[in-house]
């Protein structure tokens, strides 16, 4: 499950405030046709999603969150699928309306029902009943796409997906550093890295020997150290911050501290404090975590994984984090962590952060302008 974040968009008469770019002149994307808002889709999730609902939620005027879950197979509880989108929709108390796409390659013949219809029935029918109102929906396939409400009618067409990569939409999230990956996995760059592994043992032996308050005091200056700054770390910082990750008390703390807010460590772990994280600062300790993974190897990698996956929870990225957790319990099978929250994510249980606006995940590419205007069927 994904869960990304309220965009600062338009559409219609709806809008956010716009930020000041491009030489401080105000600017106004636009959502004009369906190429648009399925594009809008699969720069919210990051990748392009494949037998996957995913639904924007809108909010009276504005564009809300994005939310994807894998499509209902054979043996499926639907009765659970629908209360799990149903729940993750009101989480957002003000919205409206959604919108929906439903990717799959399956090939659906043009006289039989349209694919998932009872339960898309019932979905529609549990939203109604909070006052959100299902306003249109694509049947997305591997080369076209076709209005879902209108299959089986004489207005249903089918339009090339080629149209989705030319919209104006999508041309300037891209210019404005925004990408669709194939799938939702990470792309970690393969470089060569001396092996660390004796100088992590020897901080290991170093951390263990101490009073174990002044070992958590020595790992948060290094760690904010890191995420205070821009550089990357050396081969002895980064082997220390491997160690340091290794114990859980420690691990722990440093967790806690990459918000960078003053709260207790069970909130900010379980991302539910009131306050928003300092995104740019949880950025940063993605980059240094990328940096430290890239210098481990077998079960030392393990608790970097889970710290990247956690991060991953946190923002609302359900896939790449289980992915991270899959990865850290391939290095280290028991390293219980990374199951407890793979659970949470496998249960489709997001963070406080993620599912509130005013404390959700903004990726880079949509702090700039609003984007407005759209006229749906």
């Amino acid at each position: 499950m994904e869960f990304s974040p309220p965009r600062t968009m338009k559409v219609g008469n709806w809008h956010l405030p716009a930020a000041p770019v491009r030489g401080g002149i105000m600017e106004k994307l636009s959502i004009k046709t369906p190429d648009d808002f399925i594009a809008l889709m699969g720069h919210s999730l990051g990748f392009w999603p494949t037998e996957s609902l995913v639904c924007v939620i809108l909010d009276d005027k504005r564009i809300g969150a994005t939310l994807r879950v894998n499509l209902p197979g054979p043996h499926t509880d639907t009765k659970h699928f629908i209360d799990q989108v149903v729940h993750h929709v009101g989480t957002d108390r003000q919205a409206t309306g959604v919108v929906f796409g439903m990717f799959t390659n399956e090939t659906w013949p043009p006289n039989e029902s349209r694919p998932h219809e009872d339960v898309m029935e019932e979905l529609t029918g549990r939203l109604s009943q909070q006052g959100v109102i299902v306003r249109d929906g694509w049947l997305i396939g591997e080369t076209t796409f076709t209005n879902y409400l209108r299959i089986g009618t004489a207005g249903s067409t089918n339009y090339p997906l080629d149209g989705v990569l030319s919209s104006e939409l999508n041309a300037e999230l891209v210019f404005r550093g925004s990408s669709i990956e194939a799938s939702p996995g990470f792309r970690i760059p393969v470089l060569a890295r001396p092996a660390l592994s004796t100088e992590i043992m020897r901080h290991c032996f170093r951390i263990e020997a101490m009073n174990p308050q002044a070992a958590i005091t020595r790992a948060r200056i290094l760690w904010n150290t890191m995420l205070d700054g821009g550089g990357e770390p050396t081969d002895d910082e980064a082997a220390e911050l491997i160690a340091n990750l290794k114990f859980i008390s420690v691990r722990d703390r440093l967790l806690a501290d990459i918000p960078g807010i003053d709260d207790s460590m069970r909130d900010l772990l379980l991302g539910q404090t009131k306050q928003s994280p300092h995104w740019k600062r949880v950025e940063r300790a993605s980059e240094v975590l990328f940096q430290l993974y890239m210098r481990t190897d077998g079960t030392d990698s393990a608790p970097v994984l889970t710290s990247l996956g956690v991060i991953q929870w946190w923002e609302g990225h359900g896939s790449k984090a289980h992915e991270c957790f899959q990865r850290a319990l391939e290095a280290d099978p028991e390293y219980r962590l990374a199951q407890l929250t793979d659970h949470l994510v496998r249960e489709g249980i997001l963070s406080d952060w993620a599912a509130d606006r005013q404390t959700a995940y903004q990726p880079p590419h949509t702090r700039g302008p609003e984007i407005g205007g759209m006229g749906m069927a």
